[in-house]
């Protein structure tokens, strides 16, 4: 027998089974053995004794022998799926038994994560696998493997040699699309916030004004980063920060004005026996015909935070939705790590992304997920700030990702950051490219990869407006 490689792929091994290896076939059972059985309890519900599961995977098994030595399907994971269903199907026709199947407690927790009510879960929670099927893959293997499989996301991180931050993204992009999928609403860092706060901003102007940034002979030192990650409040008592939010129209041409926040650090708390800060959120949006992604339904009110030695940490958010229910998701929930999260406060100096003569850039396989690489002016309208650069790229990108090129001011405050969407990140599955979608948008091609421009963000001083509404001091 010819000794199996490490880790093959299901392709390997269906075309090693082909060719009667029972040995590749033994390996596919034992990678997909503990998720078969669970789809199998979850169709089967109350009429699925041990027993009868255990048969009907036993069927299963039987019947991909035989299949998978005449046929190469391209979804060997999906194929397998298929045929457990369809001898869940058979058993419960035979028996008489037509009640849908949905009530499996660990699909109902996963159910609720997405978003749906608790009235929705047992009527849905079928679906929630299905869903899993639109996902792309290394998404849809980290949902299954901790959701459907039971592992831990360091277990899954060592199984796919990565690191365990890449795998939390992964999983926050597999919930966004079994959301699309089930059609609930996102949740998300970048969705609108309320207007019930007692914070206002000044009125920033309705287009976005002339920004050129030039890069600096100087060279950059580390930053002390104080803010919550890409929100521009720092978590201590009476800071306060006004910004605004503009997206791209006609194609990348012109840039318009879609929201604005004002934040207000207010009163010293405690969530789940941590101290932090609370933050009151204001914000205004502004309805712009031509934008990709169109303004949000729920609203965030309020964020918690605090600051550590080494890090800065998001704590709670609360939103409310159009309903008038008020939801808080804390650091204790599923999900909320990777959607908001920690981020450290010192951040790095390095040459980790080079670019190439053909403009692309290429970066160092050894570079932090957050780094700063140089000093750069920054022209906002009259205005002028000295920065350094930080960009937040995850370690292990595709084009689903987001990259982030923010330009900190020598206070440690960010004044702009530029958020560059994957290729890939589109409004809906059978939407174009995000380049198409944007002709004229700048682009950041990365290892290969293209990130389109689609965001930006202005602090309302590089406006020359104060977070209280009145002119900012002049540079």
């Amino acid at each position: 027998m010819v000794e199996l490689m490490e880790n093959p792929s299901d392709e390997q091994l269906t075309e090693r089974i082909r060719r009667g290896d029972q040995q590749a076939f033994a390996v596919l059972l034992r990678r997909y053995e503990r998720s078969l059985v669970a789809l199998i309890g979850r169709r089967l519900g109350a009429a699925g004794s041990v027993d009868t599961v255990e048969d009907l995977l036993q069927e299963t098994f039987v019947q991909a022998w035989i299949g998978l030595a005449s046929q190469s399907p391209r979804n060997v994971r999906a194929w397998l799926y298929q045929v457990a269903r369809n001898r869940c199907s058979d058993f419960l026709r035979s028996s008489q038994r037509r009640e849908r199947v949905v009530d499996d407690g660990l699909l109902a927790v996963m159910v609720n994560r997405v978003g749906a009510t608790d009235a929705r879960q047992r009527r849905v929670a079928a679906e929630v696998v299905e869903a899993f099927e639109a996902v792309p893959e290394r998404e849809r293997q980290a949902l299954e493997s901790f959701y459907v499989d039971g592992w831990s996301i360091a277990e899954i991180a060592a199984r796919h040699r990565c690191a365990p931050g890449t795998i939390k993204r992964r999983l926050s992009h597999g919930r966004d699309w079994v959301r699309g999928e089930l059609g609930i609403a996102p949740i998300g860092r970048k969705t609108a916030m309320s207007t019930d706060s007692r914070t206002e901003v000044g009125r920033f102007p309705a287009t976005r004004p002339g920004i050129v940034v030039e890069r600096l002979p100087t060279k950059a030192t580390p930053i002390d980063m104080r803010e919550l990650s890409w929100w521009f409040v720092v978590p201590e008592l009476d800071d306060r920060v006004g910004w605004a939010e503009y997206q791209p129209i006609q194609g990348g041409w012109t840039w318009r004005l879609t929201a604005t926040t004002s934040m207000r650090a207010v009163r010293p708390a405690v969530l789940h026996d941590r101290d932090c800060v609370e933050i009151e959120v204001d914000e205004t949006h502004e309805a712009v015909e031509g934008v990709l992604i169109p303004t949000p339904t729920d609203r965030h009110t309020k964020v918690w935070g605090r600051l550590t030695d080494t890090h800065v940490e998001w704590l709670g958010v609360e939103r409310l939705a159009p309903d008038g229910t008020r939801k808080l998701d804390t650091f204790l929930d599923e999900g909320f790590e990777s959607d908001w999260g920690t981020f450290p406060r010192r951040i790095d100096v390095g040459e980790w992304l080079t670019q190439e003569p053909n403009g692309n850039f290429k970066r160092q396989p050894d570079s932090p997920v957050v780094f700063a690489d140089a000093t750069f002016v920054v022209h906002v309208g009259a205005r002028t700030f000295n920065c350094t650069r930080v960009v937040e790229m995850e370690q292990e990108a595709t084009e689903l990702d987001v990259v982030i090129v923010a330009y900190v001011d020598d206070g440690g405050r960010t004044v702009l950051f530029r958020r560059y969407d994957g290729n890939r990140r589109v409004p809906d599955d059978g939407a174009a490219p995000r380049g198409d979608l944007l002709p004229e948008a700048d682009r950041l091609v990365i290892d290969g990869m293209t990130f389109v421009h689609s965001y930006d963000y202005l602090r309302a001083d590089a406006c020359d407006i104060a977070a209280d509404g009145t002119t900012a001091a002049t540079h």
